[in-house]
């Protein structure tokens, strides 16, 4: 995961304490760029007037009267609450942060100017259909209108940096899909891991220390469901034939989930979504109800690109997990190496000649441009650059000579038609024109979970899943051969999915999806499966839910991997009070990971040191890094928690074989000693002020808030936190990413009741506004922190009854795009 907190403290970095608000004027220069939210402002283009009512909350309701106009005046809109989180989005997703930041963000950008990012993102653009077409260049007319008329009066960010934002394009806007493409898909990453296991232990060693989804975790799609694939029966016996080196693992995590109407109390299906994204300030999400043409539809948007990404129509609701399916293979290239221009490699007994792409990188107070040269292959860019063997050396093309140079081909690095399927869900009317929508949704591959208004509940796959004609991905495979090519993608019309399955219910929390009956490969890195139990668990509990019992599931955090190591207590050494008292609070320990939890806070550090302690012998693996800049991480270390169920298991079995040469009561030993070694250094030799929350505290970072001058006005936090990985109100500080921390954590909740929309309610981490002065700030942070929501206001009426502030964009002539607007607005 790569988030806009963890770019900003690489960048902030560089802009030193004298660009802090003192220099601009304090609390003037935090409220004078507050938008006009009341009123009557013009927008040239309009072919009619929009009314935006925005709610006590800051949701802007759009009501316009076609599609063209509702799209123009949601660029408008988002422009205004979050027009610096837009242009860092871009940036980032553009390798253009170094532009802006100086040398700081060098890295970063070559990470993205390697894979190509704004690349495919501009050859896109002449990929869209016409209809997706025009209202993207809506949406952009909109962005751009704002920042014309408000060129003297930006965001504070523009001002500390001294930077006037460009003209936004269609580009701009289909470039942020890859990025966050990249934050849900690293299987690159992990087969370099899986690789150098291998290398250093061996194949059979290094297969046991990798994960394993436990049999008796649920499986979305349950068993008995009968598929009839189209393809050939060659590929059928291929899909049989394939190994499952490693079948299981993980990516982001997320929940949805859905209940049919005989367990819901309103008599119609409910539906829940909580996608798991770093936590930001701003929030990656805007919350905003369109109406206008023949969209209806509310939920959450992703300021710079138009359409609601996961909500509710007048027919559907909808929500979105992290698949884990593997889009990403390495291919390790033949380059010829007495070819003096170094393009030259081999495929099927022929010489191919690669591209070399230039990229050229501004970099704030340089005179000179950082060239990254860029070899790509049919498979796709060399990546040598990007992982750590590569060194410092320069350029992409130079230095990978001397090593193996790797190749990654992944379904981001090519058009896509993601908007396209945005825009049909959010017009989606039923289960069959909602699959038609996700025919359309390619990359990052997502779970949806589905509900409507006639009573159904369901759950597809979207994206598109490579066909390998050999090999199951897990691995660099030889680029040269021409064995290990993709054969095309699983027919999304095969795809996994279900339609009101008998037990009421359908959960996504990044599981296992499908069984073996599957007759297609289906290598993915799915999560563990602990969320997933856990949901079920307490979906079975009530006998029929209503939005109170959902938000009781959202708040959850019972850890179930917790009550089974502290099962584990009794075998625990115990030679000092201290140790004695620790294993006490372990042993009855309730589960409930909490932030006051004392037994809490000892499992989550006995984890990481059994983990540490088991790797042991693959430490230099364990701690490699992969990437660049603001994308470095530590793969292995993500690797090893997933592969955690399995090896407790064997700990709880006592099976001393597994692990070589150590006893399962010897890893036990060593590990306890480290984690009452590390806490006690920590927090004291008091075990009674041992709480979770002094170790496990949330800080909302904006990208400018790691300067001492400024953290006080961007930043929000530290607060006290529970919850981890595995539970469902997932709270986790992953230890597997090498640059700065960041937090991983519910980034959107919402409950959605199809018996009356109006009773949906919904809450994202921070508030609505991007702007420090503004009171919608940060004014989301608390009640999401307690697991509370806002309403999501639907009907006409419930509107205006929330309605805070009414604003009417108005037609105008051409000429009036001139016109300056001034900030009047106590939001």
């Amino acid at each position: 995961m790569i988030s806009l907190g963890q770019l900003g403290k690489t960048a902030g970095i560089i802009i030193g304490a004298a660009a802090g608000i003192a220099g601009v004027g304090a609390v003037a220069a935090l409220r004078r760029p507050l938008p006009r939210t009341s009123g009557t402002l013009p927008l040239p283009g309009l072919q009619a007037p929009v009314k935006v009512i925005r709610d006590r909350w800051g949701v802007p309701h759009i009501y316009a009267a076609g599609n063209d106009d509702l799209f123009m005046a949601q660029g408008y809109v988002h422009a205004q609450d979050r027009l610096w989180q837009m242009e860092f989005q871009r940036r980032a997703a553009s390798g253009q942060l170094a532009e802006v930041f100086g040398a700081v963000a060098l890295d970063s950008d070559r990470f993205v100017r390697v894979l190509g990012f704004r690349r495919i993102a501009e050859r896109e653009v002449d990929t869209l259909d016409e209809e997706t077409r025009r209202l993207v260049e809506a949406y952009v007319r909109g962005v751009n209108a704002f920042i014309e008329q408000h060129a003297g009066n930006l965001p504070i960010e523009f001002t500390v940096l001294r930077l006037r934002p460009r003209p936004w394009t269609v580009a701009d806007v289909l470039v942020w899909g890859r990025m966050m493409a990249l934050q849900l898909s690293r299987n690159w990453r992990e087969e370099l891991v899986r690789a150098r296991l291998i290398a250093t232990l061996g194949a059979e060693r290094a297969a046991t220390l990798m994960p394993h989804y436990p049999d008796d975790h649920p499986i979305i799609v349950p068993p008995g469901i009968q598929y009839t694939p189209t393809m050939g029966q060659s590929a059928m016996e291929r899909a049989d034939a394939t190994s499952r080196f490693f079948p299981d693992g993980g990516g982001q995590g997320s929940n949805s989930w859905a209940v049919a109407a005989h367990r819901a109390i309103g008599g119609g299906p409910l539906l829940a979504s909580d996608p798991h994204l770093a936590i930001t300030m701003p929030s990656l999400w805007y919350e905003n109800h369109l109406s206008g043409g023949d969209f209806h539809v509310t939920g959450a948007s992703i300021p710079g690109t138009p359409g609601v990404v996961i909500g509710h129509n007048e027919h559907i609701a909808w929500g979105v997990t992290n698949s884990g399916n593997d889009v990403q293979d390495l291919y390790v290239e033949k380059f010829d190496p007495t070819d003096p221009t170094g393009l030259r490699y081999e495929y099927q007994g022929q010489w191919e000649i690669a591209e070399l792409v230039r990229e050229e990188i501004v970099v704030r107070g340089q005179r000179e441009v950082v060239i990254e040269e860029v070899r790509i292959t049919r498979h796709g860019p060399i990546i040598n650059a990007l992982t750590p063997d590569h060194g410092q050396s320069g350029t992409n093309g130079e230095a990978s000579r001397t090593e193996q140079p790797l190749a990654i081909r992944w379904t981001a690095l090519q058009p896509t038609r993601l908007l396209r399927s945005v825009f049909r869900l959010n017009r989606a009317r039923d289960w069959e024109s909602f699959r038609d929508a996700l025919a359309d949704w390619t990359v990052p591959p997502q779970n949806f979970t589905y509900a409507d208004v006639e009573g159904n509940i369901g759950y597809a796959l979207g994206g598109d899943i490579p066909l390998r004609a050999r090999g199951d991905g897990s691995l660099p495979a030889p680029g040269w051969t021409g064995e290990y090519e993709w054969s095309g993608i699983i027919p999304h019309a095969d795809l996994p999915h279900v339609l009101n399955p008998s037990e009421g219910f359908v959960i996504t929390a990044n599981n296992r999806i499908v069984g073996d009956s599957y007759p297609y490969p289906f290598p993915a890195e799915w999560l563990n499966g602990y969320r997933a139990e856990r949901i079920r668990q307490l979906i079975e509990q009530t006998p029929r839910h209503d939005a109170e019992s959902f938000a009781r599931i959202h708040a959850d955090i019972r850890s179930l991997p917790g009550l089974e190591l502290a099962a584990l207590a009794g075998r625990l050494p115990a030679d000092e009070p201290l140790a004695q008292q620790a294993r006490d609070a372990l042993a009855t320990w309730n589960g409930e990971l909490s932030a006051d939890s004392i037994g809490g806070t000892i499992y989550s550090r006995l984890r990481e040191r059994l983990l540490s302690t088991i790797y042991a012998d693959a430490a230099a693996t364990f701690d490699a890094v992969v990437g660049l800049g603001a994308f470095a991480t530590l793969p292995a270390r993500d690797m090893a928690h997933r592969a955690f169920p399995r090896l407790l298991r064997r700990l709880i079995e006592r099976d001393d074989h597994f692990f070589g040469q150590r006893t399962t009561d010897d890893i036990l030993a060593a590990a306890w000693n480290a984690t009452l070694a590390e806490l006690r250094a920590e927090l004291g030799d008091d075990v009674a002020t041992w709480r979770y929350g002094r170790i496990h505290t949330l800080t909302i970072r904006h990208p400018l808030g790691s300067l001492p001058a400024l953290a006080t006005i961007f930043n929000r936090g530290p607060f006290p936190t529970g919850g981890d990985l595995d539970t469902v109100n997932m709270g986790y500080l992953p230890r597997e990413f090498a640059g700065p921390p960041f937090y991983i954590a519910p980034s959107y909740r919402q409950i959605c009741d199809t018996s009356d929309w109006d009773r949906s309610q919904s809450i994202q981490p921070t508030g609505q506004s991007g702007h420090p002065g503004s009171r919608h700030y940060g004014d989301f942070v608390q009640p999401w922190l307690n697991v509370q929501y806002h309403p999501m206001s639907w009907s006409r009426s419930r509107v205006e009854e929330v309605a805070a502030a009414r604003m009417t964009l108005q037609p105008v002539e051409e000429k009036a795009a001139d016109v300056a607007i001034p900030a009047r607005s106590a939001l």
